[in-house]
């Protein structure tokens, strides 16, 4: 009886030893992982960010790209406008005398 008592025991010592290496070397592998998805959020956070700076630096450029074609757009109009207000009072003389003709 001392005998299995004592197998027992050893065996249980044993299979504690084999469960805390195989614990620690998932603890080991658990911190490798770790690290490598600490490095992959890092890069993915850079990426993020430079992207962002990018899309704004972007904007920043069309925004000044279209309020550059706005103002000479806006002078074309004013310069047309401003012929055809001249050319008024000379086009209703035209018509005036064309009517009386």
């Amino acid at each position: 009886m001392i005998h299995i008592l004592i197998a027992l025991v050893a065996s249980s010592f044993i299979f504690e030893g084999w469960l805390l290496l195989k614990i620690n070397k998932l603890n080991k592998e658990n911190k490798i992982h770790r690290k490598s998805l600490q490095k992959a959020l890092e890069a993915l956070a850079r990426d993020s960010h430079n992207f962002q700076a990018g899309i704004s630096r972007d904007t920043k450029s069309q925004k000044d790209s279209l309020l550059i074609e706005l103002k000479r757009i806006q002078k074309k109009v004013d310069s047309l406008k401003r012929d055809i207000m001249n050319s008024l009072p000379t086009q209703i003389k035209k018509t005036i005398n064309h009517a009386r003709g």
